[in-house]
């Protein structure tokens, strides 16, 4: 049973495809999960005793999987929308953000939590191994978990890859 409700919610929930925006919908959903369970197991009460003590603890284990896969399903909704890199310089925390549908770039800047401001925004090419972002003016390069052209020519700036 179960695998049944595993297969079922993971349909729904990748039919669904949540993004961040409804990770509030996981206030209801966990619990209208367990409570169709409990009906199940009131209307079993009534006709087949013998199953209620399985829908009661399914209704535990299906709210259970409920909360992962709809929290996996926002996961893969990010990972397949955008990719992320940080690094520090002196007190700065910066951030490279790869949007990859419209295949381009954005940095940002951050000296204390909770702040940040964008700062550049440009293309972003990938040929084989390693990532051009570009502006009108500026080339960087991403190769190998490390950052060229930042500052200068010559620098490399070991990133920070930002998993989801």
């Amino acid at each position: 049973m179960t695998i049944i409700d595993f297969a079922i919610i993971w349909l729904w929930v990748k039919q669904m495809n949540p993004d961040p925006s409804v990770s509030i919908g996981i206030l209801i959903l966990v619990p209208l999960v367990v409570i169709l369970n409990l009906i199940i197991a009131l209307i079993l009460y009534f006709m087949k005793r013998e199953f209620v003590a399985l829908f009661i603890v399914n209704s535990i284990i299906s709210g259970i999987i409920m909360f992962y896969l709809f929290d996996k399903g926002i996961d893969r909704y990010q990972n397949n929308r955008l990719e992320s890199w940080n690094f520090k310089l002196k007190d700065e925390t910066y951030t490279i953000t790869h949007w990859k549908l419209e295949n381009t770039f954005s940095m940002s800047e951050s000296n204390s939590p909770g702040s940040s401001a964008y700062f550049l925004e440009g293309k972003f090419i990938r040929k084989a191994d390693e990532y051009y972002l570009t502006t009108d003016s500026t080339e960087f390069i991403i190769k190998k978990g490390y950052l060229y052209k930042f500052r200068n020519k010559s620098d490399s700036i070991k990133l920070t890859k930002i998993e989801r």
